[in-house]
């Protein structure tokens, strides 16, 4: 189970006693240096959390807690003008493992310690020396993060951070002028970009994202302050076929409208085979030809490189020829030719956002100049040619992302020398999640080391398991791809929990386990994306080793299960849209918060030696599921010592 307990309330009583401390006397530290030195009030503390577990599990009352610490510094104080000292009582009543108890407890019960300045200040003892039962409250107001307040000129007041305050006037002071925000999980940061709009003209600036769920997001984020707004918005996609379609000539886009722009424009291998005549190549048929080439447009369209190249091409599971490599390159550029301009009218290939763009870039044209703003929120899903658009484009342009959530692996970077900030303080999580994100950070590829900090009121329990246990509250479980899907939907299902599963993220599961079946009983190639390059049950045997995922698969295959059966269970055990644990992959919940987040260990994939955009990709899913949490992050117990591994190799 997560935890039986509630979740950590804000702290309210403050223990002149630093973390460190603590810590060191609880791991066996000298108990005779720490009294040598040690206040009244060090020591008063010190007894407090000796007994502070029991306190606990009898649901002692916060302030009787801190009228308990008032009692004995008092004592302490009689103690010695009778010529005695509270450090002897603590040399006989001291345990370090009652203490290691009672820093388990801390953020359950309300407390929190104090860093080593602020007991040095003693802003917590009134004029005669005693506990002064109003510092508490004192403090804790020094503690919350939105503590500036801003008035617009249309007379509303903003409550902002002190560091989103000096962005914002930043902001204001330059206008016009281009701007990046480099801006953590959970700092605020949609919240922010709506506030940069009001302070910009309506009508010249345009409202920009990936997605059309991040357009709609943004639009309703603006509008909840003034529902009546006129909005300029789109996607990249969107804006990139206005532009795209006003080129009537020869040298233009050749677009045959609805027919091959749906969503329902689908066109199987077999069809692009023939109307493209594709062959053979090496030991490949030419529906999977097709596939190859449909892949290797698909990642020439999301890089900055002007022409179709080999390191488009998808791995093919074998040492492919020169020669190969060359007919499959010719054929991929083929595609790409047809895809954007057809030579015969049957030949309709499906145009999707990304060609558009990639054709965009390919050419001089920039974003409607009527416009003298452009506003890109989640700006880290921006693709290369979208970078070279922009950069390119004459307006200020403001985006605002974290390049720590693309899981693809780096981000790029825009060209120039654009300011660039960074919001590092989180009103999402507590300050115990910079000891998850900021090692991270440093490992990641990325030349942004800023330090990650929790700012929310409300403590964020970091609780790491051997065994990760089957949730016994709400609880949203993360994993990196369909492996680990797989093995919780096993896990889940053999122990009768009910669980929710996204229904995109069901389908994907489905067609995963359907290539599974048919490469185990028939040695037939999949056409799931991530096992499509074994064409035998023993290949993929060998490349996945003995991982766990790779185990729940063969022995649930090994049962006699089939897809019918996994159909039943998917059925069957996901039917309840209020069941209280939620299964999805990362990049099923960017953008979203829970109270609870379970880590799967699957992520904890290592990355490919000598390549920076798989360690960016493994660092980028840590960081993403991790930043989901609000009140409690369950994670495997050797993760730091993983990451330290890690670290040491790419060194």
């Amino acid at each position: 189970m997560s935890s039986s307990a509630p979740f950590a309330p804000p702290p309210s009583l403050f223990l002149p006693l630093t973390e460190e401390d603590a810590r060191a006397l609880a791991a066996g530290g000298s108990l005779d240096d720490f009294l040598q030195t040690a206040t009244r009030a060090q020591l008063a503390a010190l007894m407090l959390l000796l007994n502070l577990k029991s306190l606990v599990l009898h649901n002692t009352p916060i302030e009787k807690l801190e009228r308990m610490l008032d009692d004995v510094m008092r004592t302490a104080k009689s103690m010695e003008e009778a010529g005695g000292t509270l450090a002897d009582l603590l040399r006989l009543r001291f345990d370090p493992a009652h203490l290691a108890d009672a820093l388990q407890v801390l953020e359950i019960a309300g407390i929190s310690l104090l860093e080593e300045h602020q007991v040095q200040d003693r802003h917590y003892l009134d004029e005669e020396g005693h506990w002064d039962f109003g510092f508490g409250k004192r403090h804790r107001q020094t503690l919350e993060p939105l503590t500036r307040e801003i008035v617009l000129t249309t007379g509303d007041v903003l409550h902002l951070s002190d560091q989103q305050s000096r962005i914002f006037d930043e902001f204001r002071s330059c206008q016009d002028e281009s701007f990046h925000l480099q801006a953590y999980a959970g700092v605020g940061k949609t919240f922010l970009l709506a506030k940069f709009f009001e302070t910009l003209p309506t009508d010249t600036t345009l409202l920009m994202a990936t997605y059309p769920q991040q357009v709609t997001a943004l639009k309703d984020r603006i509008r909840q302050s003034d529902p009546g707004r006129k909005l300029h918005a789109c996607t990249f996609g969107h804006m990139a076929n206005l532009l795209l379609n006003r080129d009537q000539t020869s040298a233009g886009w050749r677009n045959t409208g609805r027919q091959r722009t749906g969503a329902d424009s689908l066109v199987c291998d077999q069809q692009i085979v023939e109307w493209l005549q594709l062959q053979n190549v090496g030991s490949l048929p030419p529906r999977q030809v097709a596939w190859v080439c449909r892949t290797a447009v698909y990642s020439f369209c999301l890089s900055p490189l002007p022409t179709l190249e080999a390191r488009h091409l998808p791995s093919l599971g074998y040492a492919a020829s020169q020669a190969d490599i060359a007919m499959l390159l010719e054929y991929s550029r083929l595609l790409w030719r047809e895809t954007v301009r057809p030579s015969a009218p049957q030949i309709r290939l499906p145009v999707r956002n990304s060609h558009r763009i990639k054709f965009l870039s390919l050419t001089r044209d920039v974003v409607f100049e009527n416009f003298t703003h452009i506003i890109i929120d989640e700006s880290h899903e921006l693709t290369a040619p979208m970078v070279q658009i922009l950069d390119r484009s004459p307006q200020a342009v403001i985006t605002l992302g974290d390049e720590f959530q693309q899981l693809s692996g780096k981000a790029p970077r825009h060209g120039g020398s654009i300011r660039q900030r960074f919001m590092t303080q989180s009103i999402r999580a507590g300050r115990q999640m910079a000891e998850v994100l900021n090692p991270l950070i440093q490992l990641h590829p990325s030349d942004i080391k800023e330090g990650f900090v929790g700012r929310a009121p409300h403590p964020t329990r970091i609780i790491g398991h051997s065994v990760m246990p089957i949730p016994e509250r709400p609880t949203t479980i993360l994993v990196a791809n369909e492996w680990g899907l797989f093995a919780w939907f096993k896990r889940l299902t053999e122990a009768g929990a009910r669980f929710q599963l996204p229904p995109a993220t069901a389908q994907n599961l489905s067609l995963f386990v359907k290539g599974l079946v048919l490469l185990y009983r028939e040695d037939l190639r999949p056409q799931h994306r991530l096992i499509f390059r074994y064409t035998h049950w023993d290949a993929l045997a060998s490349a996945m080793g003995g991982s766990h995922e790779f185990k729940a698969v063969h022995e649930w295959l090994g049962q006699g299960n089939t897809e019918q059966d996994f159909s039943e269970a998917l059925q069957r055990f996901c039917g309840e849209p209020g069941a209280i644990i939620k299964l999805a992959k990362v990049e099923d919940v960017k953008n979203q918060e829970f109270d609870t987040v379970l880590l799967s260990r699957d992520l904890m994939r290592p990355p490919r030696s000598g390549s920076p955009h798989s360690l960016a990709s493994v660092c980028s899913l840590l960081y993403t599921a991790s930043s989901r949490a609000r009140h409690e992050l369950l994670l495997p117990g050797n993760l730091n010592d993983w990451l330290q591994d890690i670290g040491r190799k790419e060194g």
